[in-house]
């Protein structure tokens, strides 16, 4: 119903003049209740599938899945975030995992060629993980680990004034991991080990009061030198 003038929606007061078509939606919920925006939710928020690390450059998608951008979150368009800003969002994001270590990457640097050995003195003297002056030396992880902090520190500047929050999170064993879209997919196949990455935003002032509270680390305990400043 035209809510001005009390008439039909589609109404087309001059017969001469062709029938009026909707505009295609741009909500990222079919009518079936399927999520094209790749979330999932549950209460007061939503989860996104992140995978945090690829086994071997160039394989599997890492980070999340590349439809996800294509639709803002319909609870976050109402809050006011525009598509455009959950566009870059997930680009940005997107940007920061071409830093992400791969598994085969850490095992090099873990195990070979001293395999146990040097596991125990990478794992007790080695920074890897650390904002330091080498962080960007292909044997660490720094630079990552800090430019995902940067995202969410950027990211939660647009969402905290619209009542939201986002934070990047890690469950281990990934049976603690929330409901996700694609959980069944990534978990197959999978021990107690893998280490299940999530981005979860918070819908309303409460919650992400509650999640601003919540540490990144989901069961990982690592208490390791190769451990500091790790935050996800």
């Amino acid at each position: 119903i035209n809510a001005e003038y009390g008439e039909p929606q589609g109404y087309n007061p001059c017969p001469s003049a062709p029938p009026s078509h909707p505009q295609p939606s741009t909500s990222g919920v079919t009518p079936g209740g399927l999520r094209l925006d790749k979330g999932y939710k549950s209460g007061n928020r939503l989860t996104f599938d992140f995978e945090k690390h690829a086994c071997c450059p160039g394989t599997g998608v890492v980070g999340l899945d590349p439809d996800c951008r294509k639709y803002v979150p319909q609870e976050m368009a109402e809050r006011g975030l525009k598509q455009g800003q959950w566009e870059k969002m997930c680009d940005d994001l997107m940007k920061v995992q071409k830093k992400s270590p791969t598994i085969a990457g850490c095992m090099c640097i873990f195990c070979f060629p001293g395999f146990l050995v040097q596991a125990i003195l990478c794992a007790t003297f080695c920074p890897i993980s650390a904002n330091h002056p080498c962080k960007c030396l292909p044997c660490c992880y720094g630079d990552w680990h800090y430019e995902i902090r940067e995202w969410q520190r950027d990211v939660n500047e647009i969402l905290n004034p619209l009542g939201m929050h986002a934070k990047l999170k890690t469950f281990k064993p990934h049976q603690k991991a929330p409901k996700s879209l694609n959980r069944a997919q990534r978990v197959a196949g999978k021990d107690h080990n893998y280490e299940m990455g999530m981005l979860i935003i918070a819908l309303n002032e409460e919650e992400s009061r509650k999640l601003m509270e919540e540490p990144w680390d989901n069961g990982v305990n690592d208490g390791c030198t190769s451990g500091i400043g790790r935050n996800l």
